[in-house]
């Protein structure tokens, strides 16, 4: 990975950590598979998995639910490399550039998922959605 794209993974958690009010105290470290672990406390440990949901401009927000649940389901194909770290919990990021969009929609859909949490974070408001 380039250093580049490893600045911006590390002042997008910086920032989702500025906003996230029940982000873990605790040591944020670089990480690969998950991009990130927090350790928490003596014995917790939690990872978070970062990734981008881009909407293509042909697509546009029509297509919104499709494509997170795509993304969703090719991240929990990867899970199962991200718990040979035996961590407490797994987190995954999901980047925005407008929550605005799909935000009305979140509400009426369900969104199945084997990690412990996952956040939708819209980069340019700073608003954060868990998806249940």
């Amino acid at each position: 990975m380039n250093s580049v794209k490893k600045e911006k993974e590390w002042l997008v958690m910086q920032y989702f950590r500025e906003k996230y009010a029940g982000f873990p105290k605790g040591k944020l470290l670089k990480s690969e598979s998950p991009d990130f672990i927090i350790k928490h406390g003596r014995k917790k440990r939690i990872g978070i998995e970062l990734t981008q949901l881009d909407f293509g401009h042909k697509d546009g927000q029509d297509n919104w639910s499709k494509q997170l649940t795509d993304l969703l389901s090719r991240k929990e194909d990867k899970l199962r490399i991200y718990k040979k770290k035996w961590l407490n919990e797994y987190w995954l990021l999901i980047t925005i550039e407008n929550i605005d969009l799909i935000d009305t929609g979140l509400n009426n859909i369900y969104f199945n998922s084997k990690f412990d949490k996952v956040f939708l974070f819209d980069l340019f408001s700073g608003k954060i959605s868990e998806l249940r």
